[in-house]
């Protein structure tokens, strides 16, 4: 009974801070999925603390010693914390772009572990499979009781896995700091949650699901300070602070180039097919110059410098190097033509300029100098 006001003061407290990231998340101006199913997590998280406290009210004998009222607190926690981890699963494959999330079959078949969870819930008062209430009116784990704590924790495991797999993987540099944010998120979850598994009457998941949430947001909000908002790759800002970055920090052996990408005769695409299809034109655009900069040998940052102008900022040993990035740009964009079935043909010209770092030059002066080059590929290409 002592430890049912802390544990339930505890929760409160959560579910108000909780609250207040709901609601900026819900009238927030970005309406992406990713905020959509944050806005979804949080909302479950807080009925999952709501249910822990109804738990411990009961649990501490507040309402008497009722097995009824054990039960149903207990299908409560148990069911909501599963489905609080599946919308975080979700939400980890959206914000890593992956579209099968929005597939609702597709939905259905990763929820199937919470239905499997919720069944075996909701038949405990008779089977006691995953829990029961002995003799002396004492809740007791069920030989299944391992069941309840894998799904929440293996969809937490499942995605953190996945995101550091593609953190990894040689051809997604571009997108590391991305995945390695994911893959970090269910460290304190996972580690307060299987400590309460253990130590039923401590408040530690509450806490650990509070600071995964703050995490997350922060790092979400930080994107949409520093990424473009309709490519979604990085802006000019935050090219600015790199490329400075790196003209301050030579690394060894290899040379530091700018590429400017620009769309050719851009202005046609938007006189004869309308400013939101030259939107999605830029997006389609941003994605296949993402894709050229994939590669293990590398470093590359992408941004939208405005316009229809990109920019990257590659670390390569050789001249060749960037000017085959800059082929495989141009060839890349050349195939969202046929690969989109569009009725107009899109292409870009590229322009390079290599930095001396005997020679140190203002960042101006260099973007000035790919400029040039970018203007005698343009000069050559109407040639």
């Amino acid at each position: 009974m002592d430890y049912v006001l802390y544990y339930v003061e505890a929760h409160v407290a959560c579910i108000f801070l909780l609250g207040i990231f709901l609601f900026k998340i819900q009238h927030g101006v970005n309406k992406q999925i990713s905020q959509i199913y944050l806005g979804k997590l949080v909302f479950y998280l807080m009925l999952y603390l709501a249910a822990e406290i109804f738990w411990a009210v009961v649990d501490g004998g507040m309402f008497g010693a009722s097995k009824s009222l054990l039960y149903v607190s207990n299908i409560f926690t148990y069911v909501l914390i599963s489905m609080a981890a599946y919308q975080w699963y979700l939400l980890s494959e959206a914000i890593q772009s992956d579209k099968s999330v929005e597939s609702d079959p597709i939905k259905f078949v990763i929820s199937i572990p919470v239905w499997i969870s919720a069944v075996l819930c909701v038949s405990a008062y008779r089977t006691g499979l995953v829990f029961y209430v002995d003799e002396a009116g004492k809740l007791v784990n069920g030989k299944f009781y391992i069941l309840l704590i894998i799904v929440p924790f293996g969809y937490m495991i499942a995605s953190s896995v996945k995101a550091f797999g593609r953190a990894f993987a040689k051809d997604k540099y571009a997108d590391r700091n991305t995945y390695f944010m994911i893959g970090v998120f269910p460290f304190a979850p996972i580690v307060l949650g299987a400590l309460q598994a253990i130590y039923w009457r401590i408040p530690l998941l509450c806490y650990g699901a509070l600071a995964a949430v703050i995490y997350i947001y922060v790092s979400l909000q930080d994107n949409l300070i520093s990424l473009d908002p309709l490519t979604q790759i990085n802006n000019r800002n935050q090219m600015y602070k790199y490329l400075a970055k790196k003209m301050r920090n030579e690394e060894p052996g290899l040379s530091l180039f700018l590429l400017i990408v620009d769309v050719d005769s851009f202005r046609n695409i938007n006189e004869a097919y309308g400013h939101s299809e030259g939107d999605r034109a830029l997006v389609r655009i941003a994605g296949a110059i993402k894709n050229a900069c994939q590669g293990p040998r590398s470093r590359f940052f992408v941004s939208r410098y405005g316009g229809d102008e990109f920019v990257v900022v590659a670390e390569m040993a050789y001249r060749a190097e960037a000017t085959w990035l800059a082929d495989q740009i141009k060839s890349n964009v050349r195939k969202l033509s046929s690969q989109d079935n569009q009725k107009y043909s899109v292409s870009v010209s590229v322009g390079i300029a290599q930095y001396d770092y005997s020679q140190p030059i203002s960042m101006q002066a260099f973007i000035a100098r790919a400029d040039s080059d970018l203007y005698k590929q343009k000069k050559l290409g109407a040639g």
